[in-house]
């Protein structure tokens, strides 16, 4: 049975959508949706719910904003005085040819950058005073990469008071990366559907034969896993979660992303190679999301490390799965 906390979520990535969906006019979507209001009461688990099924919706309807970078500062915000979106956070993906760096997703325009360098403290500076070079990505995404080094600026927030915001942050934005991933993925799969539905062969729909059903399923199946361990993440507070359980939440979206995106193509055959068809948008953007705060190959790797090493359990205790969410 579907829990009444569940239906609340599902609603609003229903409006969520719908809002996203509609035609760009002068109120901004975040705006509208009150989006905004919730950041500064994420630790009730009904609006974390709620901030966080935007970025389900970002992936379905493959939006860009700056609702990510705003989520990652929002525990630093408390820190700096900064209101719920006047701070957004640059996010660090790892290149295999530059090392680490950071980028920003969306319009950052009047609003002020938070970069963190964990060891050092995060520096908050003014939008004009940085230079930030545009990214090219598929996926419709708006990205820009911080060019201006800030090494050796003076830490805005102390590094004892950094590490705890750090890890609240991180946490939610892997969370945040990993529903999105589900949305571009789920955008995938419903473009299968449809085509396997329509697209004939042999006189019957490719939807009839075994080999298409079985690669929708598996499909199906991956998207049903991650929704069901992202529903568990955000029900979880800070006490109750366990060791690295946002790692491996972002790991399993990475990789279950990859394998819905590849196996809807083959459902979608020549026609999902060409760059007409919104395939390519939706698997492009898993792939992105999937390089920042850690890839799925990078965190597998991580966890496999830690796990031999501690031997320490990461799955979430029985006595929180079966707690009431109403109570």
């Amino acid at each position: 049975m579907t829990s009444t906390i569940e239906q609340t979520d599902h609603e609003f990535l229903d409006a969520a959508c719908r809002t996203l969906r509609a035609p760009a006019g002068d109120t901004d979507p975040l705006d509208a949706l009150g989006w905004w209001d919730l950041l500064a009461d994420l630790a009730d688990r009904d609006v974390r719910g709620a901030a966080l099924a935007l970025f389900r919706a970002q992936g379905r309807e493959l939006a860009s904003s700056t609702a990510l970078g705003a989520l990652i500062a929002q525990p630093f915000a408390a820190l700096t005085g900064h209101a719920p979106g006047s701070l957004v956070a640059a996010i660090g993906r790892h290149s295999p040819r530059r090392g680490e760096r950071q980028v920003v997703l969306g319009d950052v325009t009047g609003a002020a950058l938070l970069v963190d360098r964990p060891g050092h403290g995060a520096v908050v500076v003014g939008a004009d005073e940085i230079e930030l070079a545009p990214v090219t990505v598929p996926g419709q995404l708006v990205v820009h990469e911080v060019v201006t080094d800030l090494a050796g600026a003076p830490a805005t927030v102390e590094e004892s008071q950094a590490g705890p915001a750090r890890a609240r942050a991180r946490s939610l934005g892997r969370l945040a990366l990993a529903l999105e991933i589900l949305g571009a993925a789920e955008g995938t799969l419903t473009l299968a559907v449809a085509h396997a539905a329509t697209r004939e062969q042999f006189g019957k729909p490719i939807g009839t034969f075994q080999a298409v059903r079985h690669l929708l399923a598996w499909a199906q199946t991956d998207c049903v896993a991650l929704e069901s361990v992202t529903t568990v993440a955000i029900g979880l507070d800070e006490d109750s979660a366990p060791p690295r359980h946002d790692e491996i939440v972002k790991a399993l979206a990475g990789r279950n992303g990859r394998r819905i995106c590849e196996r809807t193509l083959q459902v979608l055959g020549a026609i999902g190679f060409t760059s007409e068809h919104s395939h390519h948008h939706f698997h492009s953007r898993v792939l992105a999301l999937d390089a920042l705060l850690g890839s799925s190959t990078e965190l597998t790797y991580a966890l496999g490390a830690w796990a031999r090493a501690t031997h320490l359990d990461p799955a979430v205790r029985a006595s929180v799965l079966l707690r009431d969410p109403a109570a």
